[in-house]
């Protein structure tokens, strides 16, 4: 169990930075599609929000303590943070950053999963698998941004 509690628990951090990333995101786009953008971030983040209450409260019922502090869940996380000069991003670099954030949340979803596989542990199987199709969509809607 304890290769998938590290897993969840880096996974958890990991999506809980891009919450973050995006909510900063929402609050700096600008441009001629700026309202697109700002729906579009906001929706993200909001449930993002959702499901990080869910992956932690599945933690506490696996026994597992979560990450808390800031700073651990940014050292363990594989997202990295928005920059300060994220007022200076154009839209189109914060829809690269945040697709290619969305598919490294997917691949350790995905991990996740075959950990949790090799455990049994049904719970796990079918929360990640809910993760993993929310950010799958994410993915696609980010990606139509750039079509």
């Amino acid at each position: 169990m304890e290769k998938l509690f590290k897993l969840l628990s880096d996974t958890q951090a990991s999506l809980f930075v891009l919450f973050h990333k995006t909510w900063v995101y929402h609050w700096n786009v600008v441009g001629p599609n700026f309202k697109e953008y700002h729906d579009l971030f906001g929706g993200q983040y909001e449930e993002m929000f959702e499901e990080i209450d869910r992956i932690t409260e599945h933690m506490r019922f696996l026994g597992m303590k979560p990450v808390s502090t800031l700073s651990r869940i940014t050292e363990v996380s594989g997202v990295e943070q928005a920059s300060n000069s994220a007022q200076s991003i154009d839209a189109k670099t914060m829809v690269e950053q945040l697709m290619g954030d969305h598919k490294k949340i997917i691949e350790m979803l995905t991990e996740v999963s075959d950990e949790a596989e090799k455990q049994n542990s049904k719970g796990t199987i079918n929360l990640v698998d809910d993760l993993n199709e929310s950010h799958g969509k994410a993915v696609w809607m980010l990606r139509s941004f750039t079509e």
